[in-house]
């Protein structure tokens, strides 16, 4: 639906075509979001670091997603990390003034990104009251609680899994 809401944009909005590659980093955590990416083919990386430590793989999105529109709507830096993974990546780099330029205009545009961006913090909000809940149960050595919230939170793959892992091994 994002492709076809850009494309109804054709005369404010000139989507740049790139062709990244495995490994290269599209955004980095901190830096200015300039541009939002929609990713048409290929997978990336969504990735965290807290104090420039390790980077946290928190997932892996495949084509046809939107990328760097909480940074762009949010404090104007990007959250995350995003890398592509394996195979060369292609996407539509959407320059952000250009973008809020034709929401003005564009109702279904905005209510779009604006959907996008309350599905990421609900999805967000979820993720945290689970690992909340995973700390209470290990904290208070409810094995079954822990067992039933790290198993949703394996569900999430990477280093959420990884973090599941690691709190179940708190009750032994």
């Amino acid at each position: 639906r994002m492709k076809l809401l850009l494309a109804a944009h054709d005369s404010e909005i000139v989507p740049e075509e790139i062709t990244a590659q495995p490994g290269e980093l599209l955004m980095r955590q901190g830096a200015p979001a300039k541009r939002v990416l929609l990713l048409t083919e290929g997978s990336v990386a969504i990735q965290v670091r807290q104090n420039d430590e390790r980077a946290h793989t928190l997932a892996i999105v495949e084509a046809e997603e939107v990328l760097g529109e909480m940074g762009l709507f949010g404090n104007g830096q990007h959250t995350a990390d995003v890398q592509v993974l394996d195979q060369p990546a292609q996407l539509l780099a959407v320059d952000g003034d250009q973008l809020l330029k034709a929401m003005l205009f564009d109702a279904d545009l905005s209510i779009e990104l604006l959907n996008l961006i309350s599905q990421r913090c609900l999805q967000g909000n979820e993720l945290v009251g689970l690992l909340l809940d995973g700390i209470h149960a290990a904290h208070t050595g409810d094995a079954i609680e822990l067992e039933r919230t790290c198993s949703m939170l394996r569900q999430r793959g990477h280093a959420i899994a990884d973090a599941a892992d690691r709190l179940t091994a708190l009750l032994r």
